[in-house]
């Protein structure tokens, strides 16, 4: 059997398990472990988009949603670290003074923060409930049909046209909302292709992933500053110092998302379907 009609399906069964075993670990709220679910379970919904026309409309939505309703307990967590990560990332760009000892302050914060949502982690039944989602869809998977050449090709291509759709409206409009979802889209695309790159070894799939992480990393830390932004405004206060503070965040954010538009304007230039024949896939 050619390695790509099976592969996709392959891959998903495994890295389920991963997320399986990440949630069994001993200390599953410890940082390593919360991300390489969260890394494990994003790669799992990207590759169920490639299988979406070969297991059906039904089984993919019901997987899909099991597998999002299983990373939601973790966001928490999640969103107090990559917030911490962009006020370290602010103090190395600010001098010492008012606007320095405003970052400490809120760093100060998001570490209370963050120590509370790892209690009510540990104490919840959350990560139970989502092990048991994930080991869910692994059992449906097992009577999954092998993906074919074809189908594997209009899951590409429905990403990919679905990424191009989003990142032109976040083109348009710059608002959080629609640049958080192309950075979604994108990093889709991405998993998606690494999927296929890890079982056809093709090289000319490695230029567009790269430039799809590219994006993704890029329009990543922009929401990281738009979610801390938030959290200086909720905080209260005044002053010239926070004003200087929130002009800064803002600077960085049309920074990241000039990087990211880009790269974007690279990776979508293409149509749909003369995206995916770029690629030389099988299945024609």
């Amino acid at each position: 059997m050619n390695r790509g009609r099976c592969s996709a399906t392959i891959a998903l069964r495994r890295q389920l398990r991963r997320a399986i075993a990440d949630f069994d670990a001993k200390a599953p709220v410890d940082d390593v472990c919360l991300h390489e679910v969260r890394k494990e379970l994003k790669r799992a919904r990207a590759t169920l988009r490639l299988l979406r026309d070969s297991i059906g409309e039904m089984d993919y939505r019901r997987a899909n949603r099991r597998l999002r309703d299983a990373a939601r307990p973790l966001a928490p967590v999640r969103d107090t670290k990559v917030l911490l990560g962009a006020v370290e990332r602010l103090c190395g760009d600010t001098k010492k003074g008012s606007r320095h000892k405003e970052l400490v302050s809120l760093e100060q914060g998001l570490r209370g923060e963050r120590q509370q949502a790892r209690r009510q982690l540990k104490r919840s039944a959350a990560l139970r409930r989502a092990r048991r989602s994930v080991a869910s869809v692994l059992s449906d998977s097992r009577p999954w049909p092998a993906a074919t050449d074809a189908s594997l090709r209009r899951g590409v291509e429905r990403v990919y046209r679905k990424g191009r759709k989003t990142f032109a409206r976040s083109e348009a409009q710059r608002r959080e909302g629609t640049l958080h979802e192309s950075r979604k889209q994108t990093k889709y695309l991405a998993k998606a292709l690494e999927v296929l790159a890890a079982a056809r070894g093709g090289r000319r799939i490695a230029k567009p992933v790269k430039r799809a992480e590219a994006i993704a990393h890029a329009l990543g830390e922009e929401h990281d500053l738009a979610m801390l932004r938030k959290k200086l405004v909720a905080r209260g206060g005044s002053g010239s110092d926070r004003r200087a503070l929130l002009t800064q965040i803002e600077h960085q954010r049309r920074k990241l998302q000039r990087k990211a538009a880009k790269h974007g304007r690279r990776l979508y230039r293409r149509k749909p379907r003369a995206f995916v024949d770029a690629l030389d896939l099988p299945g024609r």
